[in-house]
C-alpha cells in the first residue's frame, strides 16, 4: 500500500503541492487526474525522490519512502517525455535494467510479440507510440510492486490502448501490484480505475473509489409542466443544472428517489430519468465546484 500523508512542496515562491493525501492499496488501479500543472508528475517524482517534499511522508507497505531506501528499488516510474540512452537498444536497454532490477526473461520476450516490437531496433528511432509502448514493456518485465505511468497512452491508437489495459489488469490481479496513473485521457481511465484522486492547483479536491464516487454523484433530467425554478432544490445538494428545451439536467448529491417525490407532490411531472454518471462528468463537476473554467 502506498501512503503519502500531508506532502508539500515549494519551488522559490510557488507552493507546488499543498497538504496531499493519497491512500493507493494492493491490487489497485489509481487513477490521478487534475487540471494542467496541478502537480501530478511533481507528486510521482516524490514517490520516486527526484524531489524532496518540505513536509509530510511517503510510505510503501509501511516502510518509509527517502532518498536511498531499498524500497525504491521495487518502483518503476515511466515519464510521459521518454529519454533513452544514445543509440541502445530496447534489447540492450533491458540487460542495462536488469542490473537494477529483477527483470523477467519470459515476460520481456512474451511482450515483444504481442505488441510486435523489434527490440533490436534503436530506441531513439522509434516513433513516439512505438517509444511508449517499449517503455511500458521494460515496466512490466520489471515487475515492481509499485509502477508509477504518467500519461502512458497518450498518442496511441485504440487497438494498442486496449492491449496495454489488458496486461496491466493482468499483472494487477496476478501479483497485487500497485499502479498509479497520471492522464488527462479520463474516458480511458473510467474504464481501468478502482480509485481517483481528483486534483487542483496542487490541492487534493476529492480521493475516493470510483463506484462510490458515481453514488455519490448523481445526475437527473426532469420535465415538469409550467414554469420551474430550480432554486428551490437546494436542501437536495444540487451541483449544476441546466435547462434544454423545457427539460431539466440536475446534478446532486442529494438522494434521487425524495427528489422525484418532491416533484410528484409538488409538479405535474412529465419526465424524469437518472443518468449515469462517467468519470469526465464527475471531473468537470469538481472542478466546476471551484472555479476552474467558469473565471470571467
Amino acid at each position: 500500500m502506498l501512503t503519502i500523508s500531508s506532502l508539500s512542496k515549494k519551488f522559490g515562491d510557488f507552493q507546488v503541492l499543498k497538504n496531499i493525501n493519497i491512500n493507493a492499496e494492493k491490487s489497485q488501479i489509481y487513477g490521478l487526474v487534475g487540471s494542467n500543472g496541478c502537480g501530478k508528475t511533481t507528486i510521482l517524482k516524490h514517490i520516486m525522490q527526484v524531489y524532496k517534499q518540505d513536509e509530510g511522508y511517503i510510505a510503501f507497505d509501511g516502510e518509509e519512502v527517502e532518498k536511498n531506501s531499498e524500497i525504491i528499488k521495487d518502483f518503476y516510474y515511466v515519464q510521459d517525455t521518454l529519454y533513452f540512452p544514445y543509440q541502445y537498444t530496447l534489447n540492450k536497454l533491458f540487460h542495462y535494467e536488469k542490473l537494477m532490477y529483477n527483470m523477467s526473461e519470459e515476460k520481456f520476450e512474451y511482450l515483444l510479440k504481442y505488441f510486435s516490437i523489434d527490440k533490436n531496433k534503436v530506441l531513439n528511432k522509434m516513433s513516439k507510440g512505438q517509444k511508449k509502448q517499449a517503455a511500458f514493456v521494460l515496466s512490466i518485465a520489471a515487475q515492481p510492486k509499485l509502477l508509477l505511468l504518467d500519461e502512458i497512452v497518450d498518442g496511441l491508437d485504440a487497438v494498442i490502448k486496449r492491449k496495454f489495459w489488458d496486461i496491466l489488469i493482468k499483472e494487477v490481479m496476478d501479483n497485487d501490484m500497485t499502479v498509479i496513473i497520471s492522464s488527462h485521457d479520463l474516458k480511458e481511465l473510467d474504464n481501468i480505475c478502482d480509485k481517483v484522486g481528483i486534483m487542483h492547483e496542487g490541492r487534493i479536491l476529492r480521493e475516493e473509489n470510483l463506484e462510490k464516487m458515481k453514488e455519490d454523484i448523481k445526475r437527473v433530467q426532469f420535465a415538469v409542466e409550467g414554469e420551474f425554478d430550480p432554486e428551490v432544490l437546494k436542501e437536495f445538494g444540487i451541483l449544476q443544472h441546466v435547462k434544454i428545451g423545457s427539460v431539466f439536467i440536475v446534478t446532486l448529491t442529494g438522494n434521487t428517489e425524495e427528489l422525484e417525490k418532491y416533484l410528484k407532490n409538488t409538479h405535474t411531472l412529465l419526465l424524469f430519468d437518472k443518468l449515469s454518471m462517467s468519470l469526465e462528468e464527475i471531473f468537470i463537476t469538481e472542478l466546476g465546484g471551484v472555479g476552474y473554467g467558469k473565471e470571467e
